[in-house]
């Protein structure tokens, strides 16, 4: 019985091992692809890049990556992963600020969903790799990005649905709470994310004209409309819209993760 145990022990030690060596490998890549982009930007991504950035073969990558797509595929994980840490942590404090507060049943998803706006334009600025990457995963990718791979397409969805989730909830929250009219949550969603993502590239024209240009107010903007356009009281819409603006005051709507 000794005997076999010590078998077994000598067989899965190795095996955890490698797992742990391959991993760390992963990481390894993944983070000098993080500073390719810091450098470069999305579109300076290339296989070479890292490879230089890690000083090693480029054929090193593709033990690890089966392609480019593979790699930007992980990191867009790593920064859902990132931006979903931020907005608990945020959303935390929003109840924290919230509670005993004198806030509607109705008016309170309609808040959440103005807040998950202000979340967004603030993590395009805290957070722009990981708002750029999403960016990519929601359909918006730059001229270089490799195409998607079919064989990826399982992995990317629940990334996609992980993106999604928070915007999701909170607009099921507000058709319970008869704040909107019936509609497919997804759908809307996804609405929300690609109209917001976009309008925040308006920023970009800010040196011209920087009243017009400002993300936040068009971004802030954009989000009211959408709500009214799916059902929202227009004068429901402007309170939680001054309640969102009391807990901007209050603290970053998108705090570093705890």
């Amino acid at each position: 019985m000794v005997h076999t145990l010590n078998m077994v022990h000598l067989k899965v030690v190795p095996d955890d091992r490698r797992e742990r060596t391959r991993e760390l490998k992963r990481q390894r890549i993944l983070d000098a692809a993080g500073a390719v982009i810091d450098r470069e930007g999305l579109a300076g991504l290339t296989m070479q890049a890292v490879a230089d950035q890690l000083d090693c073969a480029v054929g090193t990558l593709y033990t690890a990556f089966r392609s480019k797509a593979e790699l930007v595929a992980a990191l867009q994980s790593d920064a859902v992963a990132t931006l979903e840490r931020s907005y608990r942590t945020g959303r935390a404090h929003w109840d924290e600020d919230l509670a005993g507060e004198d806030v509607g049943d109705s008016t309170r998803p309609l808040v959440e969903l103005l807040a998950h706006a202000g979340f967004l334009v603030a993590a395009a600025v805290v957070y722009p790799d990981e708002i750029a990457l999403v960016r990519e995963l929601l359909g918006e990718a730059p001229p270089t990005a490799p195409p998607l791979e079919r064989s990826l397409a399982g992995e990317l969805l629940p990334v996609l649905h992980r993106t999604l989730d928070p915007v999701v909830g909170r607009l099921g929250d507000a058709v319970d709470a008869q704040s909107l009219q019936p509609g497919d949550p997804v759908s809307r969603a996804l609405v929300w994310h690609a109209a917001l993502l976009g309008v925040l590239r308006l920023e970009r024209l800010a040196p011209v004209d920087r009243h017009l240009f400002r993300a936040a107010p068009l971004a802030r903007s954009l989000a009211e409309a959408l709500l009214v356009g799916w059902g929202a009281d227009a004068d429901e819409v402007e309170v939680a819209s001054t309640w969102v603006e009391r807990l901007t005051a209050r603290g970053p709507l998108a705090p570093p993760p705890e």
